[in-house]
């Protein structure tokens, strides 16, 4: 058995790991290519922005989210607690003081405020039918 490879052997080996080198450094190539072009096709390719808060109508706002307006989600409604004068750091729920003793009574009559919410708009139609 030969453990010696001839010239002819030896010069086929080295041509095929010289292609495989150069197969190599033009993989790594493309990658660097393409690493490099990623920033410049982002920047060609960045979504426009929505509607700005101005362009929503009336009743309506802006979604971060959707970069579209939506209706607001919560209708106005006045506070539920409320200062005086006379002492403007306690708050109140008609008339009674959030502090002390009265702080059940205050939260129950904050808890019945809440659930009562807004006043009833009704909704006013006029139609006819032919």
């Amino acid at each position: 058995m030969k453990n010696h490879l001839t010239c002819r052997e030896l010069s086929r080996l080295t041509g095929m790991a010289s292609s495989f080198a150069v197969r190599r450094q033009l993989v790594i190539g493309a990658f660097i290519v393409a690493a490099a072009a990623a920033p410049v096709v982002a920047a060609y390719h960045t979504p426009e922005s929505g509607n700005p808060l101005a362009e929503c109508s009336s009743g309506e706002e802006s979604d971060t989210f959707t970069t579209t307006c939506v209706p607001f989600m919560v209708p106005t409604s006045p506070p539920i607690f409320t200062t005086t004068a006379a002492n403007p750091d306690v708050p109140e729920v008609d008339g009674i003081p959030c502090i002390g003793h009265n702080a059940g009574g205050c939260i129950g009559l904050a808890e019945d405020a809440q659930m009562e919410g807004p006043p009833a708009q009704p909704r006013v139609t006029i139609s006819s039918s032919p």
